[in-house]
């Protein structure tokens, strides 16, 4: 009631009556805006992160899958050519220059054979350019 009874009494003056819901109705709009603009700006942030992830992941999947493969495909060719004969494991002067040519045919830094008597033979970098025929015993 107390309230009531003073603004009865006084008159609210016309340039606030007017000038506070305009301020109001701007400060409003600037903070809709505002808002809207910072979460669309998260959004396009987030779904750019996620697509470099995406396209890291599949360089590194490219890559990798590159380098995997060459071992892999070496030792199918290196079984393979034992099983046929074409390759001696008991010569080991032969072997060491078939995994030599293999060395410098592909960015290796070992390639050779063990074999259930212990004994091995391999190509070997060990300094990153050199690469020497070494026996192995396991």
């Amino acid at each position: 009631m107390k309230l009531q009874q003073i603004f009865r009494g006084k008159a609210f003056p016309l340039q606030i009556v007017l000038i506070v819901p305009f301020v109001l109705q701007i400060f409003g709009a600037v903070a809709l805006v505002g808002y809207l603009s910072f979460e669309n700006g998260q959004r396009a942030v987030n779904n750019l992160a996620e697509q470099l992830i995406d396209r890291t992941s599949d360089v590194i999947n490219e890559h990798l899958n590159s380098y995997l493969s060459v071992p892999q495909r070496l030792n199918q060719i290196n079984a393979s050519a034992i099983r046929r004969g074409i390759l001696d494991v008991r010569n080991s002067e032969v072997l060491g220059k078939y995994f030599w040519d293999q060395m410098q045919a592909h960015d290796l830094t070992f390639v050779g054979i063990g074999l259930t008597t212990g004994e091995g033979i391999g190509a070997i970098r060990y300094d990153g350019k050199t690469v020497t025929i070494d026996r192995l015993e396991i």
